[in-house]
């Protein structure tokens, strides 16, 4: 295998560091960020989220729920219009969440992005792949990334300076504990990406105003549920209009 492909380390679930390298990919941070959902309850949801990111840990036991449950999570069709791909680098999953919540915003507020960053690019270059191709893709990027100071870096070490930032010892050999996936409202539905699994879930519709509220649902009976002895959950939900 490549070996500049295998040099993938983990990202941290930080929304400083992960806001950080959206600007880096092309969004324009002044308008849409990352931020922490710190509670569940309602009230303290902002609705209009264009996406959330959800970690959690790589625990056997949820690992085994979603193998029991087989294909019946798949039987919904995937519309032709969502973007998905697969994960073929370990500890990339931080990465494939962000470009899947990215290339899933709707085109009204697609704005946010610099067309000429490297995010629109990577997408019209892999629109018409399969998703596993897509995943090749991402695995030999030429494209660079212009970061907002100027300097040029391929993804790989865009990524990798991210991951770094608040590591001692930055260990390329470094496995994660915990998984990214992200979670999209498209065509009126709560669907969950993840490069791991066979394909996309499409869960519920909903109105975009209650997109949190349903992405929470899921994450407590999918995931928070199956493991009651972990604690190591984050959801970070895309919103306009946070700094």
């Amino acid at each position: 295998m490549d070996q500049k492909f295998e040099n993938w380390l983990p990202l941290e679930s930080n929304t400083i560091l992960l806001n950080k390298y959206l600007a880096n990919l092309g969004v324009n941070t002044d308008f849409a960020n990352f931020v922490d959902i710190v509670s569940f309850e309602p009230e303290f949801l902002i609705p209009g989220s264009l996406g959330a990111l959800f970690v959690y840990p790589d625990s056997p036991a949820i690992n085994n729920y979603f193998f029991e449950q087989g294909d019946k999570m798949f039987e919904k069709p995937i519309p032709h219009s969502l973007y998905y791909m697969k994960q073929i680098a370990e500890n990339a999953c931080g990465t494939i969440a962000l470009l899947h919540i990215l290339a899933n915003i709707p085109k009204e507020y697609q704005f946010i992005i610099n067309e000429e960053s490297f995010c629109p690019q990577f997408i019209q270059n892999t629109i018409n792949m399969t998703p596993e191709e897509r995943a090749e893709y991402l695995k030999n990027c030429k494209l660079e990334v212009k970061k907002k100071d100027g300097s040029v870096k391929s993804l790989q070490d865009a990524h990798k300076e991210v991951a770094q930032e608040n590591l001692e010892d930055p260990n390329i050999e470094l496995k994660a504990g915990h998984h990214f996936i992200a979670f999209v409202w498209h065509n009126g539905s709560v669907i969950e990406l993840d490069g791991r699994k066979k394909a996309p879930i499409i869960y519920a519709d909903c109105q975009q105003e209650l997109f949190l509220e349903k992405v929470i649902e899921i994450c407590q009976k999918h995931y928070i549920e199956k493991d009651l002895k972990e604690i190591g959950f984050n959801l970070m939900a895309f919103q306009i209009g946070f700094e």
